[in-house]
Formats: structure tokens, sequence, C-alpha cells
């Protein structure tokens, strides 16, 4: 009868227990008659319910008959068994005094002894179960935590005390730690740049470069912005000049000094230093990373390279760091590649077609004592073109060319005189166009020279006719960059129709072939024989390869450095024309003095359309509060709306009335209120 206690207790009876329940009743009718009900009800309605009953296993086993009962039986006897865990161990129910169960306790304990391990396992179910701790990456997608400012990236700009535009701009050079000297020469080269277009007095480029530095100053060390340093440290932005005054014997209270403020720096000059700041680290940070595999190409093979000492200094753009880079990666590609294996730090460089590889097996082989037997080095010829230093003049070699190369031929890798006098002629041409010297004057001579000229291609022979806006860059010749200077707009829509494949920018020299000639003859030697005149022929076809190469890469670089400088000026246009409209006094009321604030009436009709746009409109007084506000449904046609605006006009007297709107539609609002405006004056 056991299981029917429990039942009872939980509540659970249902029919089939309620019959069963009957026929056990049916069954002990006979024998125990009229008082077996009352038993029964004195044994449910007792306290003390749990003790054995001698038929409980009968009727336990009686009444589970399929397994699906069996297995409910059970569940509910573990839900039910810890109600009834004070009662078990009890006295009565065991049948035992307290003595023998103190006995019992004594031998197998009181089940407490593996509690904690009962615990562990409670606390391991409760962190399952329990809420984790979810962060915003877990709930939202990577695009979404970013276009609302919300990653790991964002959170820490917030919690650094350094303004965003800082530390986003200067998060790829976190890591470069800049030096004092390096620090005054940012000055410097700084000045450089921005000198030559400030147009003042020569005598104030000292203290120009002082207020360069600490202007440079506030933005590194003090980190404030622009405008913080614009408004409140003008004095550092100022030249003061004491001269001393002419006696006037008129004034004996005459000053005896007269002070003179020069301004050396404006707003728009702070916003370019802040921008070269960014391109000295990027500079910098290119420079150590050379300085770093020089030094390591020193300590490994005894390299000492003039060329590397004497560039590397002097290298103020990127690009001259970039033809350092390429020079040293081309001169010393077998070293390095030893390097980069030993030395994590030295990165190697593959160059396309494995040509780095053909050109090392030139340099090691016999075929380039015939580079030697031209009698002057590329850096010779560069350091001539460039004036530096006295003119270095070749040497015709003993033997023609050809006949030298004759003697240079070898089994596996060139077996005739004309593969080693054209290996000869490729690895000359090559040093050359490596050379960061030649660079520099092919460079310097396209920015003094260069003129642009716009080449429509078939595409745009079909597509551009007279309404196309490209109209005017398809046959566009001889653009100096003086001209594009003053229409950078120009370049940049040369550059977008390039893209989309209408024409061809191209850059070339005004005087290519004086300038061919020239370069010639810092190369050739002034002797007159058939011998010198076959080395001057082979010295030609030297050039002849060098020069497509070299033209280029500088076109390309002068072509990426004007899109920049254009982009800039434009830039800069955009800026001061909304600073202009920006820096303006407020409207000055009839009959009032400058600085009296006005009352407003200010209105938008939005996106302009009269059928679903009304005419918002705003009342602001001096003070700057809005007292009342409504709308008009249609101010421009409406009889009943221009009337209420009359009135309000009328009752609230405004100064200034502001209209605005997102549509050409806003000119049909003015030009109808100020009809309305004249009409009832």
């Amino acid at each position: 009868m056991k299981p029917k206690l429990k039942r009872l207790k939980r509540g659970h009876r249902d029919d089939g227990e309620q019959r069963r329940e009957r026929g056990l009743d049916e069954i002990f009718s006979d024998d125990e008659e009229l008082d077996a009900p009352h038993d029964i009800d004195r044994q449910f309605s007792r306290p003390d319910h749990h003790r054995m009953d001698e038929f409980a296993d009968f009727i336990e086993e009686d009444d589970l008959e399929d397994d699906e009962e069996r297995q409910r039986h059970q569940e509910e006897m573990e839900v039910a068994r810890p109600r009834e865990r004070g009662f078990v161990g009890g006295s009565e129910a065991t049948g035992l005094d307290k003595d023998a169960l103190d006995d019992m306790e004594a031998i197998f304990g009181n089940g407490e002894d593996y509690d904690w391990a009962l615990a562990l396992e409670d606390d391991a179910e409760a962190r399952e179960a329990g809420d984790t701790h979810l962060e915003l990456k877990d709930v939202f997608e990577p695009s979404q935590l970013s276009e609302k400012l919300l990653t790991d990236e964002d959170n820490q700009i917030r919690w650094a005390d350094e303004p965003e535009r800082f530390q986003i701009d200067r998060m790829p050079y976190k890591n470069l730690q800049i030096t004092d000297d390096q620090f005054k020469e940012e000055a410097r080269w700084i000045t450089s740049l921005i000198w030559p277009k400030k147009q003042l007095p020569g005598d104030l480029q000292a203290p120009f470069t002082r207020a360069i530095g600490k202007v440079l100053e506030f933005f590194v060390v003090d980190e404030v912005e622009v405008p913080y340093v614009f408004q409140h440290r003008k004095d550092y932005l100022i030249h003061a000049r004491r001269t001393r005054a002419r006696p006037d014997p008129n004034n004996l209270d005459q000053e005896e000094f007269e002070v003179k403020a020069e301004k050396l720096l404006n707003q728009d000059d702070l916003w370019r230093i802040l921008e070269l700041d960014l391109k000295f680290r990027a500079l910098i940070d290119k420079r150590n990373v050379l300085e770093r595999t020089y030094d390591n190409l020193k300590l490994a093979g005894n390299i000492e390279d003039k060329i590397v000492e004497d560039m590397l200094p002097m290298a103020a753009t990127m690009e001259e760091l970039q033809d350092v880079q390429d020079y040293v990666y081309f001169q010393y590609t077998a070293e390095i590649k030893d390097l980069a294996a030993t030395n994590p730090d030295v990165k190697e460089k593959r160059r396309p077609g494995g040509k780095s590889s053909i050109f090392d097996r030139i340099r090691k082989g016999k075929a380039y004592n015939l580079v030697k037997a031209y009698g002057i080095t590329p850096n010779q010829v560069a350091q001539n073109a460039l004036r530096e230093g006295r003119k270095q003049y070749g040497e015709d070699f003993a033997s023609t060319p050809i006949d030298y190369a004759d003697s240079l031929t070898t089994d596996s890798e060139f077996s005739t005189g004309e593969q080693v006098l054209l290996a000869a002629r490729q690895m000359f041409a090559e040093e050359l166009f490596m050379n960061p010297r030649m660079r520099k004057h092919f460079r310097m001579s396209y920015y003094m020279m260069g003129v642009v000229n716009c080449q429509r291609t078939d595409k745009g022979l079909r597509k551009i006719d007279e309404q196309h806006p490209y109209y005017e860059l398809k046959y566009l010749k001889n653009q100096t960059f003086g001209d594009i200077a003053s229409k950078p707009e120009i370049f940049l829509k040369m550059l977008k129709a390039e893209e989309e494949g209408l024409i061809e920018v191209k850059v070339s020299l005004q005087n290519e072939q004086e300038f061919r000639k020239q370069l010639f003859a810092e190369f050739a030697t002034d002797n007159f024989s058939e011998l010198a005149d076959a080395w001057n022929d082979e010295r030609q076809k030297v050039l002849d390869l060098a020069f497509p190469k070299l033209e280029k890469v500088i076109t390309k670089g002068v072509k990426e450095s004007m899109r920049t400088e254009c982009q800039d000026s434009i830039l800069k246009i955009c800026r001061e024309e909304y600073s202009r409209k920006l820096d303006q006094a407020p409207y000055k009321p009839q009959g009032m003095v400058l600085g009296t604030i006005p009352r407003v009436l200010a209105l938008s009709n939005g996106n302009g359309d009269p059928n679903r746009d009304a005419v918002c409109w705003a009342w602001v007084e001096e003070d700057g509060r809005v007292l009342e506000h409504c709308k008009f449904d249609n101010l421009s046609r409406d009889e009943r709306a221009r009337e209420a605006f009359v009135e309000l006009v009328q009752r609230r007297k405004p100064d200034v009335l502001g209209i605005g709107g997102f549509s050409v539609e806003t000119h049909k609002l003015i030009t109808s209120l100020q009809s309305l405006v004249e009409e009832k004056v």
C-alpha cells in the first residue's frame, strides 16, 4: 500500500489507480466486513503513515504490470524519496532501538562522508544550467559591431586619454619610437616642404623652423589637436621682431623700439603639419627597417656600400627610400637570402620571373668582366648626370666588345660571344635601372620638364561625344605640371577616365631627345677611333635598354605623387570654402549694432514634395529658446497657409527668416516667400 500513499501525497491519482483501490477494497471486504474500511481510513489519516505493510510488495508488483508503468513509478519514487529521508532512518521504520542505530551509524556512517562529491556535482550542474557571461561579440556579427563602433579596438580608443584622430592615424606606427635627433630632423623636413610656399622673408626661416618644432611638440607630446593649438597657442605661431625706432624730435614720449609681429603659421599650415607628421613616421619606419637590414649585411658579410651609406640618410621621400631598397635587394640577393634563413628580421624579396637569380649568376660568372670593361660604373654615370663632384670619364677597353666577349664564353652558361655580350649589356642596363642616383636624376627631370598627354582609346573614341563629361580630355595635350597645379580637378578627371578605359594618361619629357643625348654624353668617351666607336655603340645600346625601364617606373611614381597632391589641393579648397561659410557673424538686425542677436523664424520644407512634406517652422527668441513651432501644409499655393504665415510674421516680428531644405524645391519656397514679404511689406 506504500505506493498508493505516495501518490496521495503527490496528488497524482488517476482513474486507473482509483479503480485498483476499489478492487482492493472488495478483496478485503469479506474478512473485515465493516471494520476494514474504517481501518483503511484510519491508516490514511494517521500522521505516521510510513509503517511497512506486509502486502506492500505484493500490491506493488501486482499494480505495475507494464514497463511504462514501472518506469513512471520509479521516477515518482525518486522524486518522493527526499521527503521520506527523515522517516526511513527512524526507529519505527527500521524496528531498531536508539543504541542499535548508533552502532549501525558508527559502522556504516551516516551517509555524509561523500557530501563533498555531491556538492561538486551540484556546482557543476549549476554552472551548466546557470546563465553564462555573454559578451557583445557572442551575440552580434563582427560587421554589426564594427558599424556601431563596439569592437575591442573601439573600446581601447574610448579608454585611452588621447584624441581619437591621433590614435587611428598613428595606429600603424604605435611601436615606433622617435628619438630627439629624429624629432629635430622632422621639423627641418617639414620646413623644407612648407617654407617654399609661404613667401616669407628669408631671415624668418629659423623662427619658422622653431615654430614648426613647437607645434609638433603640441601634437606629439601634449596630444592636443589643431583647433586647440590655433586658438590657445597663438603666441607660438607668431614671431615678434624688435627694431630700433627712428628718433622723432617732436615726440618726446616715443618708444625706443618698435615691435613688428609676423604671422608664421595659419590653421591650414597646422593641418598640413599634422598630415606631414604621419608621413614622416612612415618614412622613419621604413628607413629603420632598411638600416637594420644593411647593418645585418655588414655584420654577416663584411659589406660596405658607399651608395647605400650616402643615399639612405639623404632619402627624403618614400620614393627615394624605395629606390635604395630596390638597389640593396638587387645588389645583395644571395647575401640577403642566406641572412633571411638565420635572421627572422630580414625578409627575402623575390623578383617576378626569377630575374634576380639570372643577374646573380651573371655577377658571379665570367660575363661580368665585360660589364667592367665598359670603362665606367653605373653609379659614376649617375653622378655625372646629377653633377655631383668632378666628372668621371670612361676608358675604352683594349679590344672590341665582341672580341672580348668571345674570350669569356663558357660551356655551362654562355657558349657564344653574342650571348656574353647580350648578358653584359642587360646586366649594365639593370644596374643603371636600379641605381638610386639615376632614378633621382630621372625623377627630377620629369618634375621639371614633364608634360601630360591624353590619348583616347578605341572605347573612348566611341563613347566620348560632345555631351560626355570627359569631352574636354579627349584630345588634351602638353599639360605642364604648372597647368595641373592651377586646375587639380582636371588631372583627377584624367585618372578617372583612364580607370574607365576611355583614355590613356601619359607623362613624358618635353625634350626627350635632348635628354637622351645629354645622358649619353655622360656615359660615352671622347676618343676618336674605331675601338672607341665600337664601345660607344655598345654603351648606346645599354641606354636604349635602360631608358624604357626607368621611364616606366618614374612616370608611374610621378602620376601617383601628382594624384596625391591634386587630392590634397581639392581637399584644401573644400575646407576653405566650408570654413568660409561657417565663419560668419550673425545677422545684424536693421537699426541695431553689430553683434545684436536676431530673432529668427526658421522654416524647412524637407524633401520639397508639396503632397507629402509640410513646411515646418520654429520661432527662436534672442536668448536661443524655441518658443513656438508648427507647420504649414502648402505655403506656396494654399492661400490660408499664406495668410497664416502673414499673421505669424506680424505677430512675432522676426528680424530674419531662415529657410532650409534638401532639394531644389527649397529655392522655389524662397522665391515664394520673398514675393510674399515684398507684397505685405
